[in-house]
């Protein structure tokens, strides 16, 4: 407890010696002279709310398409803090926050102890289903899309976002690599499983979905793009279509 607190003091102190008004945070509406450094990335996480880049840009086009609304019920596996907040206050109980729980992590209060390949929820019954790299620590990420597919409502609709390689063609897995140091080696990071390469889209169509994308980052202007710090990355977004 005591060190958590004394983490939670020291961030609001370096956040007010960022105190501007250069960035902004499109999550938490905070403003600075700049983000957090986060990993080895310069200028990334919010000092308030926590948000990355590629929060902010899902965030931005969750809101912007109005893929969400009062009375719809959403799957959030894996929730990141900054927007289960935001994702609770407008959706109340037709939020499920999900995780396959883990010893020595923690979790936001009523997320669900949930396994992504077995999901414990009727057929056709989310309208959304998010999901912000995890299929990659995911060994079955078949039998996954087949379980977010099953609970989607028809014309509901998944963002599935992986990190991947765009010059790789041929996603890089192999089911006989499980030390973590081996899989750091292969992967690039101990509890990862493959690497996406450019095909990874096409694993993600296999259940049925209809993919809907239009290079929504690179239509967002220059200045919006730095003033929000966004990551210049595709979404795609995955709908089942109606029947």
């Amino acid at each position: 407890m005591w060190a958590k607190l004394k983490k939670k003091w020291k961030r609001k102190l370096l956040a007010k010696l960022l105190a501007g008004n250069n960035v902004e945070c499109n999550v938490c509406n905070h403003r600075y002279a700049s983000f957090f450094p986060y990993l080895n990335r310069a200028n990334a996480q919010c000092p308030n709310c926590g948000s990355l880049e590629r929060t902010r840009l899902i965030y931005r086009f969750i809101t912007e398409l109005e893929l969400l609304r009062p009375g719809s019920k959403m799957l959030h596996i894996a929730p990141e803090a900054a927007l289960f907040h935001k994702f609770k206050a407008m959706l109340g109980d037709g939020y499920l926050p999900a995780d396959k729980f883990e010893e020595g992590y923690t979790y936001p209060n009523d997320t669900l102890n949930m396994d992504i390949t077995a999901i414990e929820l009727p057929d056709n019954s989310m309208d959304m289903v998010m999901a912000i790299h995890v299929l990659e620590h995911v060994p079955d990420d078949a039998k996954a899309l087949r379980e977010v597919y099953r609970v989607l409502k028809p014309g509901g609709v998944a963002i599935l976002q992986v990190p991947y390689e765009a010059d790789r063609k041929t996603t890089y897995e192999d089911a006989t690599i499980v030390n973590p140091e081996a899989r750091r080696q292969h992967f690039g990071q101990s509890d990862h499983v493959r690497i996406y390469g450019s095909d990874y889209i096409e694993r993600f169509v296999q259940p049925g979905f209809i993919i809907e994308h239009a290079d929504y980052a690179a239509r967002i202007d220059k200045a919006t793009r730095e003033r929000y710090v966004f990551k210049d990355e595709e979404i795609f977004l995955l709908r089942k279509p109606l029947q």
